[in-house]
């Protein structure tokens, strides 16, 4: 092994070394390394070098290398000097790590950039101590550092609005904050929230509360994010109190949550005339849990509690064939049955039918909008780190909505079948409830109609459906008014999703309507549905803020503009000379205005830093994250019994463990009649059969 593998910085000698006299100890130069010395081994080498360094004053480190797998040969050294990260990857690392990227990825991708792990300069250690660095840098200030970022946002987004709570020692109690083209987008689609909380998003355990609704895509749409120290009244007064002076004073006319009490109290103090809807599914997962045993005993009382719930047009309907079905089953003593009734009114879906919801009866929206939240977010993440994730969630769900747009203004749906009705339909509709409007007109192939009162009321039955298994018969009640065009469904499927529903097509084909009436094209579902929030945002982002996305808008405002004017000006003289002046004067102007807006900025940032602090939240004692109810086992499903096994003979019929095995008293009497101290242990193959024989009769006899 050759010395230069060594750090060449401790290698370097001068002529002077040599010309020391003995009592020197550079003055054997046996003794002193120099470029080119080889060994026979590496430890000769770190023999020589470590004697080197006790002589000199310094102590050595072994070094990382790499050899060739080929020949065996070390290809490089990496000394503990050479460990560094240069800025560029320093930015790397804090980009990824914006992104949600772990330190073991991060290290895989820095390697891939300098070409193999064998060149870096640090270790997957030091990413992680990089990133911890980081995060120290908000200790004590994250609230802070989150409304500097917030009053930024406004800068750049005059209707950016944030509300802060703080409690009587000024520490953060709740916070809430929402963009200006949610604020806007909730002027269209605000007519129906969900609202539900999620866990384990910050380090602070403070549940994140999204306002979720649904746009003319049928996608999720932010109408703004909290944080709440608690989930009681007082804390949901105050957030819907907040949301709605956001919203400009509108108020939903619909709202789904789940069953809890403080919620509901707030509810209905805030939004007194919204209809309050309990998540349908939370209900029947509650059901499950107390009613688990009575689907496994009594034979076909699941399906029946679930067509009654589902099935039943109008409240008369449900109480008949709720009190028929405790009846059946004997089970009018039930306390689960009676209190799911006592509630009926806040959750069954024929005390809903009349209302729109967006074809929503649970809170799967939010749902799915906190599981999207989860893959971004962590429990350790601080508040700053939390709200950027969100912008970069809610960002996202902007972009996809404008693509979604694009691709409804320019694609031409095929149409599945040869009614005029889905071709006016395909003029307005969004492609995704376009193709939802498709599934309802196939359903029109179903069942038959039959005249009533004509012409103004048919009934509709349905007795066969290929993909409903054990198809109970249906009866739907049409009322129609032709001249007026005029219709209405018993099942209320316009009522509450706003698309007329297949009952209701089929009549209006059997008495000659093959088109659809404008009345029945709700806007809310239609291709411009959110052109006022467009056209309000192109407005704004050419008059405020200064990212490059406005930037970028205002220049394609301005250049045909200062093309056109151009053009002119190269006609004459005269017109040159007077732009030429024009021009002289705009840039003057221009420029001292330019300094002024960098000067104001800078007063801002100041001011901004200067504000009254806000102490960081203490750990939030919330409700916490619902634990899952374990798999009902009916009755009559056998127990499963696992018996006990010995890790050391393998028994299972012994009724013994290892520490009472009988094989491991005879391994001790005959370690105790060895001669040879070093034998530690006995093998069971060792032992005689007859030994462990007479151990087991000894241990049952015990």
């Amino acid at each position: 092994m050759a010395i230069e593998d060594l750090d060449p910085h401790e290698t370097q000698t001068n002529s002077e070394d040599a010309s020391m006299d003995d009592t020197d100890p550079h003055a054997d130069l046996a003794l002193c390394p120099f470029v080119g010395k080889e060994f026979m081994t590496e430890d000769d080498a770190k023999d020589f070098y470590n004697g080197y360094a006790y002589r000199m004053g310094f102590s050595i480190r072994r070094a990382t290398f790499y050899k060739s797998v080929k020949s065996d040969e070390v290809t490089s050294v990496s000394l503990r000097s050479h460990k560094s990260l240069d800025d560029d990857d320093k930015e790397i690392i804090k980009d990824m790590t914006a992104q949600n990227i772990e330190a073991a990825k991060i290290h895989e991708c820095l390697a891939v950039k300098h070409g193999g792990k064998k060149f870096l300069r640090f270790k997957r250690k030091d990413i992680s101590n990089e990133i911890a660095y980081q995060k120290q840098k908000i200790l004590g200030v994250d609230v802070d550092s989150t409304l500097v970022y917030f009053q930024k946002k406004q800068e750049d987004d005059p209707e950016f609005f944030y509300a802060v709570d703080v409690d009587e020692s000024g520490r953060l109690k709740n916070l809430f904050w929402v963009d200006g083209r949610a604020r806007r987008a909730f002027q269209e689609f605000g007519d129906v929230v969900t609202f539900d909380t999620t866990y384990q998003t910050n380090k602070y355990k403070m549940p994140l509360a999204p306002f979720i609704g649904v746009n003319h895509h049928r996608m999720n749409i932010f109408f703004g994010i909290a944080m709440l120290r608690s989930e009681d009244t007082s804390g949901f007064v105050w957030l819907f109190e907040n949301w709605v002076e956001a919203m400009y004073g509108k108020k939903p006319k619909a709202i789904i949550t789940d069953q809890d009490p403080a919620m509901r109290i707030a509810i209905k103090e805030v939004f007194p005339n919204a209809v309050h809807r309990c998540c349908q599914w939370h209900v029947m997962r509650k059901a499950r849990e107390h009613l688990g045993a009575l689907y496994g005993t009594k034979e076909g009382f699941e399906q029946e509690l679930k067509r009654v719930i589902n099935r039943s047009m109008t409240i008369s309907e449900f109480k008949e064939g709720w009190a028929a079905m405790l009846g059946k089953h004997g089970l009018r003593k039930n306390r689960h049955l009676k209190y799911m009734y006592s509630q009926r009114s806040e959750w069954v879906p024929a005390y809903f039918r009349d209302s729109f919801f967006a074809n929503m009866s649970t809170s799967q929206r939010s749902e799915s909008a906190n599981n999207t939240i989860k893959s971004w977010s962590r429990h350790h993440n601080s508040m700053y780190q939390l709200v950027l994730h969100m912008e970069k969630i809610v960002e996202g769900r902007w972009q996809t909505e404008s693509d979604l747009d694009i691709a409804s203004m320019n694609a031409v749906p095929r149409l599945s079948t040869l009614f005029k009705i889905e071709k006016d339909a395909s003029e307005f509709y969004t492609c995704k409830v376009m193709s939802v409007f498709k599934d309802i007109l196939k359903k029109t192939q179903l069942g038959f109609v039959k005249e009533i009162e004509k012409p103004s009321l048919y009934e509709v039955t349905i007795k066969y459906n290929p993909m409903v298994a054990k198809m109970v018969p249906e009866t739907y009640m049409v009322n129609i008014n032709i001249l007026e065009e005029l219709v209405s469904c018993s099942c209320r499927g316009y009522e509450f999703e706003g698309l007329l529903c297949s009952h209701a097509i089929k009549v209006m084909h059997h008495v000659g309507i093959d088109r659809l009436p404008n009345r029945y094209i709700m806007k809310r579902w239609c291709k411009d549905a959110n052109a006022s929030v467009k056209r309000s945002t192109l407005e704004r982002s050419m008059e405020v803020g200064a990212t490059q996305e406005q930037e970028a808008l205002r220049f394609a405002t301005l250049k045909p503009r200062m093309v056109k004017i151009l053009k002119m000006a190269t006609k004459s003289c005269d017109a040159f000379r007077y732009l030429k002046e024009m021009l002289d004067i705009a840039e003057e102007q221009l420029g001292a205005m330019m300094g002024e807006q960098e000067n104001l900025s800078s007063d801002i940032d100041t001011a901004t830093r200067t504000d009254s602090h806000v102490v960081d939240p203490p750990v939030s004692k919330c409700k916490g994250k619902r634990k899952q109810p374990k798999r009902f086992k009916p009755p009559s499903e056998p127990k499963r019994f696992k018996p006990r096994k010995c890790s050391i003979c393998g028994n299972t019929k012994g009724g013994h463990n290892s520490r009472t095995c009988p094989l491991k008293k005879v391994a001790g009497k005959k370690k105790n009649n060895q001669k040879d101290d070093d034998i530690d242990s006995i093998d069971e193959e060792d032992l005689e059969e007859e030994d462990f024989e007479d151990a087991l009769e000894e241990e049952e006899s015990m």
